[in-house]
C-alpha cells in the first residue's frame, strides 16, 4: 500500500498535564509502516511542558491547543472537527498514556475498508506494565453494579487473532471511527464530559445503522488509570462520573426496568464496595501490627530476633489474580 492509494487517517491525542506519558507514546510511532497518516495532538490546558515538548521535540505533530480543561468528550470534539475540515477518511482516538504496536493503524484500516458499514473499530489494549495481560477487550452494558463491564479486563492475552467481531461497544483508548460515521451518527455527546462516551457513541451508531466492531488483531500498549493517578497535582473524579453518566446514559436508552435494575445494582455495588474495602482494611490494619506485637513479646523476653530486624517491603502493584475473589472484585469495580 503506497502513500497516494492508502486512506488518510488522523491519530489523534488528547492530553491534559502527561508530558511524562505523551512523550514515550508519540515516540513509539517510530514502529508504525501505514504510509499515509498524521499526529494531532489535542492539549486541554496542561500547566507541565507538554505544548513547549511537543513544539520543540515532535515538529511532526499538529499541535491543537484547547486553551482550558475542556474534558475528554468536548476536547476530542475540537480535534474531530478538524480532522472532518480536513477530509481525512478515518480517526484513530488514543489516549496518552499508550503506545502503539506495527500492524495497528494497517489492521483497523483494513478491516474499516472490508465494510463501509462499520462506523467504529476497537484495538486491544495489553498492559503497558506487563502485556502478557490485557487491560481489556471491548464492553457490554450489564445495567449494573457499573453499568458496564470490560471484557478480558486483566486476563492473560491469548493472542489468538480472532476475526473481528461485532460488539456492544468499544473503549475508545485506541478505536478508529469512519468519516461517514461521524459525519451521520455525530460527535461525542458532551453532557457525558468524561466516562460511557464510548458506550453512547456505540449505541448511536448501531441506531444509524452502522456497525461497532472489536479487532483483535491490532493492539495497543495501555497503562490505564492516568487522568486518576494520585501520583499527579490534579485527578479527574471517576467515581463521580461513573455514577452521573450511567444515569445519563439511561435516560437516553433503558427501559423502566433497566432503570429499576440499574438503580438498585449500583446500590448493591456501593455496599458491595464499603464491605470489600472495609474487610480488606481491617485485615490490613491486623496484619500490620504483627511486628509491633512480636517487638513487645520478645521486649518482655529479653530477646532480639534476627529475622526480624530488616523487612521486605513491597509496592502493592496491580493483582492479575484470575480466581473467584477477583471476578467479584471486578464485577464490583474494585
Amino acid at each position: 500500500m503506497n502513500r497516494n492509494s492508502a486512506p488518510r487517517v488522523a491519530v489523534q491525542i488528547l492530553t491534559w498535564n502527561r508530558v511524562d506519558e505523551l512523550v514515550p507514546c508519540l515516540e513509539s510511532f517510530a514502529c508504525i509502516d501505514y504510509p499515509n497518516y498524521e499526529v494531532i495532538v489535542l492539549d486541554n490546558g496542561s500547566e507541565d511542558e507538554t505544548v513547549p515538548t511537543v513544539k520543540r521535540d515532535f515538529p511532526w505533530v499538529t499541535l491543537i491547543e484547547n486553551g482550558r480543561n475542556l474534558g475528554f468528550c468536548k476536547g476530542n470534539n475540537v480535534g474531530l472537527r478538524y480532522c472532518l475540515e480536513r477530509g481525512f477518511d478515518y480517526v484513530l482516538l488514543l489516549n496518552s498514556d499508550t503506545k502503539v504496536l506495527p500492524g495497528l493503524l494497517t489492521e483497523l484500516v483494513q478491516v474499516m475498508e472490508s465494510d463501509p458499514r462499520i462506523a467504529i473499530a476497537g484495538a486491544k489494549n495489553l498492559l503497558l506494565e506487563n502485556p502478557a495481560y490485557m487491560w481489556g477487550q471491548y464492553g457490554e452494558v450489564t445495567w449494573g453494579p457499573l453499568l458496564v463491564r470490560t471484557v478480558g479486563r486483566f486476563e492473560p492475552d491469548q493472542n489468538r487473532g480472532d476475526p473481528p467481531k461485532d460488539v456492544d461497544w468499544i473503549i475508545c483508548n485506541g478505536c478508529m471511527m469512519s468519516r461517514a460515521a461521524l459525519e451521520k451518527v455525530g460527535l461525542f455527546d458532551e453532557e457525558f464530559w468524561q466516562c460511557n462516551e464510548d458506550v453512547d457513541w456505540s449505541y448511536r451508531a448501531r441506531r444509524a445503522g452502522f456497525r461497532v466492531v472489536y479487532v483483535d488483531r491490532a493492539a495497543i500498549l495501555h497503562k490505564g488509570g492516568s487522568s486518576a493517578d494520585l501520583g499527579h497535582k490534579k485527578v479527574f473524579s471517576y467515581g463521580y462520573f461513573i455514577g452521573r453518566n450511567a444515569f445519563t446514559f439511561a435516560r437516553k436508552y433503558a427501559n423502566p426496568f433497566q432503570k429499576a435494575k440499574l438503580f438498585c445494582m449500583l446500590w448493591i455495588g456501593v455496599l458491595g464496595r464499603i464491605a470489600f474495602f472495609a474487610l480488606d482494611n481491617t485485615k490490613n490494619a491486623a496484619l500490620g501490627q504483627r511486628y509491633f506485637v512480636r517487638g513487645i513479646l520478645d521486649g518482655l523476653r529479653g530477646r532480639l530476633s534476627e529475622d526480624h530486624i530488616l523487612v521486605d517491603w513491597k509496592v502493592p502493584g496491580r493483582s492479575f489474580r484470575q480466581d473467584r475473589r477477583a471476578r467479584i472484585r471486578r464485577w464490583l469495580g474494585v
